[in-house]
């Protein structure tokens, strides 16, 4: 595949161009104190960080960005299909299928990494014809990261900072700009036209990037993940479930920021004007919630606050993990404990009961 190198200022001119055929979405300011993957139109503010700086803007982050890129593909509310009654007594559906064209730009290796195991998810059988159809119209341009997102990143600990698989086009910051590499022939259709400067030797600048990245890269575990995993498994009865828990609202919020939480809750919406018509739709859901374990007559199977912390970070280092594989299921984002209003981290949580198992430094 090809690779380029283009001054940061003609890679937002790029995506800008993008933006007038197609949707692009990219991290944009929210109001003054938060930022999201918004849409990217003529007058949006691009902004991306200098190359020496070990303070990177702020929106440009990946947790400084509550809802992760991949929830773009995984709305939180997402009609299913449409129903109507017919002269005949009998039903007619119209699946909602979305198909327009979309480039994720911007996206992090944390991010990336997510996206590639919600692909894994929703295609297992039955696939989920709602999200592959719009992976499947999605591109996804993403950025590597040479410093920390903030202090509660732990990317590199959880395996997900060196993630490429998956980016059409993979953007790496130079001394001078950028280095454009194009992954995919999706990509190489997308830098067609740019007019960015070819380069000849990539692997002397990803040298020079790697060598200028931060060491070590965010929070670390106590121990390596291989061990994470085998301690992780073998904690049911850890005082450290209840103790995490003791000041949690069962809010969700770290279900809702998660970008590998893909539970949903299912519902049919009546048109009160028109009985004989309606749709289904479905709304994420979060297993940190009082209610997620309930089932018909009223039994709730983690009613205790401890279980279903338990269960949550179970999932993300074990269930899944053995499961479908791709090793931790926590792309140690950090988001979690960043969005928490009482500063619940499952870093923390993690590092406890590798603690509490002898386990590291």
């Amino acid at each position: 595949m090809t690779a380029f190198t283009a001054p940061k200022a003609a890679v937002l001119d790029w995506l800008k161009l993008l933006a007038a055929e197609t949707e692009v979405y990219f991290p944009q300011a929210l109001g003054n104190a938060s930022f999201e993957f918004a849409r990217v139109s003529a007058n949006s503010d691009l902004r991306l960080e200098d190359w020496d700086s070990q303070t990177p803007r702020a929106e440009f982050r990946a947790s400084a960005n509550p809802v992760p890129p991949g929830k773009i593909l995984s709305p939180p509310r997402e009609t299913l299909f449409r129903y109507r009654k017919n002269a005949d007594g009998g039903f007619e559906f119209t699946p909602v299928l979305a198909t327009e064209e979309r480039t994720l730009a911007g996206v992090r290796p944390c991010d990336l990494k997510a996206i590639g195991l919600m692909d894994k998810v929703n295609a297992q059988p039955p696939a989920d014809p709602y999200y592959l159809t719009r992976r499947q119209h999605t591109a996804i341009v993403a950025h590597d990261c040479l410093q920390p997102c903030d202090e509660h990143c732990f990317c590199e600990a959880s395996g997900s900072l060196y993630t490429r698989d998956g980016a059409d086009v993979f953007l790496t910051p130079t001394e001078d700009g950028l280095l454009v590499e194009c992954l995919s022939e999706r990509g190489e259709a997308l830098v067609a036209a740019a007019g960015f400067a070819p380069c000849d030797d990539p692997g002397a600048l990803k040298a020079a990037a790697e060598a200028h990245r931060t060491q070590p890269f965010g929070r670390q575990f106590a121990a390596p993940l291989e061990q994470v995993f085998a301690t992780v498994a073998e904690a049911w009865d850890s005082p450290a479930w209840g103790e995490h828990v003791s000041r949690c609202f069962s809010c969700g919020s770290c279900n809702l920021v998660c970008p590998t939480c893909y539970c949903f809750d299912v519902h049919d919406d009546i048109d009160l004007a028109d009985p004989d018509a309606g749709e289904r739709y479905r709304t994420a859901d979060g297993c940190m919630l009082n209610d997620f374990g309930e089932v018909a007559g009223g039994h709730n199977f983690r009613p205790d606050g401890a279980a279903r912390q338990r269960h949550r970070v179970k999932r993300k280092f074990q269930y899944l993990s053995k499961s479908l594989g791709e090793g931790s299921w926590c792309v140690g984002c950090g988001r979690c404990g960043h969005q928490c209003t009482v500063d619940i981290d499952i870093f923390d949580i993690v590092n406890d009961l590798l603690g509490e198992a002898g386990v590291g430094a």
